[in-house]
């Protein structure tokens, strides 16, 4: 019978063998190049299974650069509308600026600027009633707010706080019946009170012969120390003078984003440090 498990090549000599004709191909390939076309045609033979191979990484590239989270994107999303909302906030000063610094010049020197701080807030709530336009903040006692702080947005002044606990506080609306502001013409510097009814501003008070048009923007005055002064208020959209009366009736709309703005900014008044006081006094000259 034949046997079936027959002794072959031990394993020193089928290795020797191995070495000799790894030998003699390198040197064939490396003296005539006579393997290069077996090589590239087993690159190519072997070329989707090296894609295949990283085919993986390459998926993780691709969603560590392309697939973000949800919640990022709504957190960039958040901290650019809060960046767009100070740099408004702070060029549309510049409107009325422009024409105070023509009047004004020479007394000023300088353009002013508001340099107090300033802190973004969300609005919580609406409160929408007959005789009470109100909004809820998530800023309170403990990032600051007090009642009487002035409340401004990207277009212009919203209103002021009425009242404040440790993390919300309750603002008034401009455009509320209880809540007055002064005012002066950007045009001419006249100064008036604008007064809400629940929707648009009313001027109380200036006879037939006031200089004042439809289109002129009312900036608020600073008197009373309330808001700032050359920030936009409303917006002049109809004047009726009646013989008849001894006053005009000049209704105004408010410039801000009273029923839209889902974001306010809270100023404070600027305090000048110790240091800062002493820069902007003179030197005191030698006698």
């Amino acid at each position: 019978m034949k046997n079936l498990f027959t002794r072959g090549p031990s394993l020193v000599l089928q290795l020797i063998i191995t070495l000799v004709l790894a030998c003699v191909l390198m040197v064939l390939d490396y003296r005539y190049g006579y393997l290069t076309s077996a090589r590239k045609a087993t690159a190519t033979f072997l070329s989707p299974l090296y894609f295949l191979a990283n085919l993986p990484n390459e998926l993780a590239a691709w969603a560590d650069n392309n697939i973000v989270s949800r919640n990022d994107l709504i957190d960039e999303n958040r901290q650019l509308k809060d960046e767009v909302l100070i740099l408004k906030a702070q060029n549309q000063r510049l409107i009325g600026l422009e024409s105070e610094n023509a009047r004004l010049r020479s007394l000023l020197g300088s353009s002013r600027s508001f340099r107090g701080k300033r802190l973004i807030a969300e609005v919580l709530n609406i409160d929408s009633q007959r005789f009470s336009n109100e909004l809820l903040l998530n800023k309170g006692s403990a990032d600051g707010v007090f009642v009487g702080q002035p409340v401004v947005d990207s277009e212009g002044v919203m209103g002021q706080v009425v009242e404040v606990s440790l993390s919300t506080s309750r603002m008034i609306l401009l455009n509320d019946q209880k809540h007055a502001i002064p005012v002066r013409n950007d045009r001419n510097g006249l100064r008036a009170i604008a007064q809400g009814d629940g929707q648009l501003l009313f001027l109380r008070h200036l006879p037939n012969t006031t200089d004042i048009r439809e289109g002129d923007l009312l900036l608020s005055s600073g008197l009373g120390e309330k808001f700032p002064d050359g920030y936009p208020v409303a917006k002049v959209i109809s004047v009726t003078k009646q013989t008849a009366q001894p006053y005009a009736q000049i209704i105004a709309e408010p410039t801000a984003n009273i029923n839209t703005a889902n974001h306010v900014l809270l100023l404070w008044p600027y305090e000048p440090t110790t240091n800062s006081v002493a820069e902007e006094q003179p030197e005191a000259t030698e006698k």
